[in-house]
């Protein structure tokens, strides 16, 4: 797709008129309309029509337009790569919140400066579709589905806790055994984090008698239901830590055949990139210091 025509597109699109794209974009109302006509003709398919109401997206348009803004972005970005150093990081919420800030903070202190760094915080399955499609330059996820033309790299196993409010009957076990979590109805957090993929190798056919009664979003809302005494959880053990500390909730860990129940963390990152880039850099740190 041409850029330019992409760009008319998105321009009409929000300013809702033919007549503020062309003020929007410095050029004339005609070249707009030319450039709407050429996309059109070149994805076989009518996107804007002119009437009486306005100018109405056809559902065509519709699903472009998620792609079309992308592209813009994805555009920019390029720009901007080839004129600065800046680092673009994508993080998951859980590992963004609760586990990269010191990470961050020696990276900022032994490289570079808050300028040249970007911290992306999402979903997990955000932050996936971002790295593939350039907009930000590497990943700390809780999963990767192997897609091609990336580098994934174990960085951290971190320990999963059953999380529970100080009057809940169990806060006193040592362990809670998988025996424990069946028909127990649980308050979920973010979604695709990959815990329930976890849970589904923990349990294999029996995933199923591990109930979800609400989906709360995010950890943070999680914590704060179960302080509530509104219904129990499973979350990372760093994510909790002064709730722990200051008497708030109760973490006990998961027993899985005398061993704690554990999450593996990845970065990701392209796997053209050479050994000189900013991103191999904070990939190096990652994986040597702070460890």
């Amino acid at each position: 797709m041409n850029f330019e025509y992409v760009e008319s597109f998105l321009a009409v699109v929000h300013t809702g008129s033919f007549h503020q794209a062309a003020k929007h974009l410095g050029i004339s109302q005609p070249a707009v309309s030319q450039h709407i006509k050429k996309l059109e003709t070149s994805l076989n398919t009518q996107l804007i029509i002119r009437d009486r109401k306005g100018n109405q997206l056809t559902p065509a348009a519709q699903k472009l337009l998620p792609y079309a803004e992308s592209l813009i972005l994805v555009t920019q970005r390029a720009v901007s790569a080839l004129k600065s150093t800046e680092l673009r990081i994508g993080a998951s919420s859980n590992i963004g919140i609760y586990l990269l800030p010191p990470y961050l903070k020696y990276h900022l202190e032994q490289y570079g400066n808050s300028d040249e760094v970007d911290l992306v915080i999402d979903t997990n399955p955000a932050i996936a579709n971002q790295l593939e499609i350039g907009l930000v330059d590497i990943a700390l996820m809780e999963w990767w589905d192997n897609r091609p033309g990336f580098t994934a790299q174990l960085w951290q196993s971190e320990e999963l806790v059953f999380i529970v409010p100080p009057i809940h009957p169990w806060r006193n076990l040592p362990k809670v055994p998988k025996a424990h979590l069946e028909n127990i109805e649980m308050l979920g957090g973010e979604r695709g984090t990959g815990t329930g993929r976890l849970l589904q190798q923990f349990f294999g056919e029996q995933v199923h008698k591990i109930r979800i009664s609400m989906q709360l979003g995010s950890t943070e809302a999680v914590k704060r239901a179960v302080q509530a005494g509104l219904g129990v959880s499973i979350v990372l053990s760093k994510s909790v830590t002064q709730e722990v500390q200051a008497g708030l909730l109760h973490a006990i860990p998961i027993d899985v055949d005398g061993k704690t129940l554990r999450k593996e963390l990845f970065v990701i990152r392209r796997s053209s990139l050479s050994v000189n880039s900013p991103v191999h850099q904070f990939t190096q740190m990652l994986l040597n210091e702070l460890t």
